[in-house]
């Protein structure tokens, strides 16, 4: 990477935390380019050379912050060759603790990411975590390869929907009472 592409990247990070910093205390519909730019420390021109609006922007730290994210796990994690059944099961403390902490770090972005779901396509990003990581995993629970995709759905609604609203109450609830509320509505398959 040359010193040029390392000023690029360096400044969609800029502009990635200063959109993070502002949500915290601004609703998205009133952050302005200006104010992101100045948050930052870029030139408007530079926040144009990077994306067209605001959206685009909310739309790539979107993106950043999943990368973040999954970057804190390791293959080993999601390589379901060497688990029994019962480690399959991927709706246990040990999975979804990381995600609720998660969400709750950046429960704005995430409130926002639901908010405008068409926009974002985060449930396309789900889907394909459930088509890489859930699908296998109904495979070896002997789940039939035409009833995944309406069961993986299922799933992605449900969770989706608990823990949006555990955002949108302000995450007041632990996070070990959304983990049990989420496995009370959810079975092994």
């Amino acid at each position: 990477m040359d010193k040029n592409e390392s000023k690029y990247f360096k400044s969609a990070e800029k502009m990635h935390a200063a959109l993070l910093t502002i949500l915290n205390n601004k609703d998205f519909e009133f952050i302005s380019v200006k104010e992101i730019c100045e948050t930052a420390g870029v030139n408007r021109s530079t926040f144009y050379l990077h994306y067209d609006n605001i959206n685009d922007l909310l739309q790539e730290t979107v993106e950043a912050v999943y990368k973040d994210f999954f970057g804190r796990f390791n293959d080993k994690d999601i390589d379901i060759r060497d688990k029994d059944n019962e480690e399959l099961f991927l709706i246990t403390p040990r999975y979804l603790m990381p995600y609720l902490e998660f969400v709750e770090e950046n429960r704005k972005l995430f409130y926002l990411m639901y908010e405008k779901n068409e926009m974002m396509g985060a449930e396309k990003t789900y889907e394909t975590w459930f088509r890489t990581i859930f699908g296998p995993i109904l495979t070896r629970f002997g789940v039939p390869e035409k009833e995944q995709p309406l069961i993986m759905i299922f799933y992605l609604k449900g969770i989706i929907g608990v823990v949006t609203e555990w955002v949108r109450g302000g995450c007041t609830e632990s996070k070990d009472e959304i983990i049990s509320v989420i496995q009370k509505c959810i079975s092994k398959p």
